[in-house]
């Protein structure tokens, strides 16, 4: 078993309503070998569509709908939440990086554009995807000193940048930076190895020198 769902009535945090929503309620670990930008193998990498959930009535999306959060129901009715982009999977999960940005939860709001990206790269959308991408940078990049006491982050940032095709910008913001540990080193100089034979394909942790992931 690498996971089992369940069915589970959760009240919404914005419209108080209730519904019945699917979880993850048990996993097994990953001992796989992530992608650079830490996506699991198969199988755990299949309960994607359960890392966002959606209030049918007022369309709320997050992790989970009694998440509480710093807005009302007004902000769900606005043009930016009702036009968030995307389509199926990506859209609720573009949704959900909103809302955690207007709820300051900034990790979590980058952490959703990559899950949409990811939803776009099973659906073979490259396009879509890197604008996911680029949506995450752009919180990055418009929250600096969140995120400046958070390497992994900014390691995740390259991989989002090279990704997305723009590689002068990974080898200038990356070739020859400080970062604190060996291991994030060595991803940060891989990322800009790749940047430099302009390779935005995805790549495996373990491919990088010196690196071993168990």
């Amino acid at each position: 078993m690498a996971f089992r769902t369940e069915d589970k009535e959760i009240k919404c945090a914005v419209c108080g309503k209730e519904s019945v929503q699917t979880v993850v309620a048990e996993y097994d670990p990953d001992t796989s070998v992530p992608d650079l930008d830490m996506r699991p193998d198969e199988p755990h990498r299949s309960y994607l569509k359960y890392w966002v959930s959606e209030c049918p009535y007022c369309g709320y999306c997050n992790a989970a709908i009694d998440i509480p959060v710093k807005f009302t129901k007004e902000f769900l009715d606005s043009g930016k939440y009702r036009n968030a982009g995307g389509s199926g999977l990506a859209e609720k999960f573009m949704k959900m990086s909103l809302v955690c940005e207007k709820n300051k939860v900034y990790d979590e709001a980058v952490k959703a554009c990559l899950y949409a990206a990811w939803y776009y790269d099973d659906e073979g959308d490259d396009e879509k995807a890197a604008e996911c991408r680029r949506a995450g940078v752009k919180i990055i990049d418009l929250h600096k000193k969140e995120f400046s006491e958070k390497p992994d982050f900014i390691l995740l940032a390259a991989d989002l940048i090279r990704r997305s095709g723009d590689f002068e910008r990974v080898i200038h913001d990356y070739n020859g930076r400080f970062m604190p540990t060996r291991l994030l080193t060595a991803l940060a100089e891989f990322e800009t190895e790749l940047a430099e034979k302009g390779d935005a394909s995805c790549h495996k942790a373990d491919e990088a020198r010196g690196v071993a992931v168990k």
